[in-house]
């Protein structure tokens, strides 16, 4: 692997430049927007007392695990959105410098400048950095797990085999697909069979699977895996949308660019001045295996169980750049290599705009905070809110404590705390329910963020059989409909 030297100094400047670059659009607006409805429910879920949270992991929360563990220490700082998301943007911008030793461990320091540089810079990185869920910590995790198993392979020591084993487990933990990246990386090694010495990294595997099969345990046997019953199957405008996704969102030019800076970057890799050594050749197949094999593996496991989603396989960011970043590096000449790296950044730029033009329209966005403000604040006594996804309940309970109005005089349904609604599948109301709400309550509040659905439309329409008149706003794709007045 190649450890190219640097003058301390000066290497030292940039990186701390560029990971300051990095910081400054993930932390831009970051309180701007409500949390969405799987924000709120992180939120909720690390605020539970200590027994209910780790009942409902193993119920039915497992996954991102580690992700709520740092969030219920990082909820002492404050339970704001800028405060929440923060968590993300930290691991946001520590995967900058992280990915600059990657890139100087597999082709040297330049090109892990180039690939700091580029993932900068990424709206995809720079939108999960802005969430409040485990993606921008599963890329971190992803990435070093990856750095230490390179470190392995080049030069093996128990430290760096402890940490290969403890950044894997941990990056399973923050999110189950990240086994994935495992399987690429082991997949990988097929290629330099009789060439290594694996037995340090055999047993870091074994460690590993030990220490997850407790989550293996409550994902497969315990969980009812309803967390993913919103996907569907993947089509191929949605495959498209991923790649776009992946290369910056700067439309077709782009990702065909970053595909031949790819391939720039495997053809002159594998000349024989460049390839010495079997891990010379070794590192493109890796990173190709690892870009490639997780996308492929989701969208033969969604013929069977739909789970292709972007936010899944946004750790395939790291050898995206990898290989960008390698192929600038690799141009013929200085002049072409420096267009190539200005038109890339030229057109990122240009859609990170985009997403902080859409970040700032309220009007695109899951807008509980105002939603529940404006219930909360004209409810009267014995009103009643339904809600016509069950977990939607959650985003609404969570700002109502922010507002200090948790004891507002209004009944929810579905009843029962949060934690039912943490640990049970989600539910939509039965035509009993809303019947019996309808002859029991003065006022019928019916929130919804799934508008329109059959759930919501068949109960907006037996509560306009009961009442007289009704009345709708709209908080972003959040619909509030009041109904009063009892025929």
């Amino acid at each position: 692997m190649a450890e190219e030297g640097l003058s301390w100094r000066p290497s030292t400047i940039w990186l701390v430049l560029v990971t300051a670059l990095a910081a400054a659009p993930r932390l831009f607006r970051l309180g701007a927007k409500s949390f969405w409805l799987d924000e709120a429910e992180s939120l909720v879920i690390a605020q539970l007392n200590w027994h209910d949270f780790i009942s409902a992991l193993v119920h039915r929360q497992a996954n991102m695990t580690f992700y709520y563990l740092l969030l219920r220490a990082w909820d002492r700082l404050g339970s704001g959105e800028f405060e929440v998301r923060s968590l993300s943007v930290l691991a946001g911008v520590i995967t900058i410098p992280a990915i600059y030793f990657l890139g100087r461990n597999l082709f040297g320091a330049k090109t892990g400048r180039l690939a700091a540089l580029l993932l900068g810079c990424v709206a995809f990185h720079i939108r999960y950095s802005q969430e409040a869920r485990s993606y921008s910590l599963f890329v971190l995790l992803a990435l070093l797990s990856t750095l230490f198993f390179v470190r392995v392979l080049g030069q093996s020591s128990t430290r760096n085999s402890v940490l290969y084993g403890l950044s894997s487990i941990l990056m399973m933990y923050a999110q189950v697909f990240g086994y994935l990246v495992l399987v690429s990386q082991w997949i990988s090694l097929l290629w330099l069979k009789g060439r290594i010495d694996r037995r340090p990294l055999v047993g870091s595997l074994v460690s590993i699977h030990v220490l997850i099969a407790p989550l293996a345990f409550c994902l497969l046997v315990i969980s009812d895996r309803s967390q993913l019953a919103w996907l569907g199957q993947p089509s191929l405008s949605a495959l498209y949308s991923f790649w776009l996704d992946l290369t910056g969102n700067g439309g077709g030019l782009m990702l065909l660019l970053c595909a031949l800076l790819s391939v720039v970057a495997i053809r002159a890799g594998k000349l024989p001045e460049h390839a010495q050594n079997a891990l010379d050749t070794w590192k493109y197949l890796f990173l190709l295996i690892w870009l490639l094999l997780p996308v492929a593996a989701l969208l033969i496991m969604s013929l069977r169980w739909p789970c292709f989603s972007p936010r899944f396989l946004i750790p395939c960011l790291v050898p995206a750049m990898l290989l960008v970043a390698e192929g600038v590096n690799r141009m013929p000449s200085r002049i072409i290599g420096t267009g190539a790296l200005l038109l890339l950044l030229g057109f990122w730029l240009n859609a990170d705009f985009a997403y902080y033009r859409t970040r700032a329209d309220v009007g695109r966005t899951d807008n509980w905070r105002d939603a529940t403000s404006y219930v909360v604040s004209q409810a009267r006594a014995d009103d009643a809110v339904l809600f016509t996804y069950s977990e939607e309940r959650l985003a609404f309970d969570e700002y109502q404590w922010q507002f200090h109005m948790a004891n507002a005089p209004i009944q929810q349904f579905p009843e029962g705390s949060d934690y039912d609604l943490l640990t049970q599948r989600p539910s939509r109301p039965t035509d009993e329910t809303v019947e019996k709400i309808a002859n029991t309550h003065a006022r019928v509040w019916v929130l919804s963020a799934f508008q329109p659905d059959s759930a919501s439309r068949r109960a907006t329409t037996l509560l306009g059989r009961h009442f007289a008149d009704s009345a709708t706003r709209n908080f972003g794709f959040v619909r509030v409909d009041l109904f009063a007045n009892r025929r």
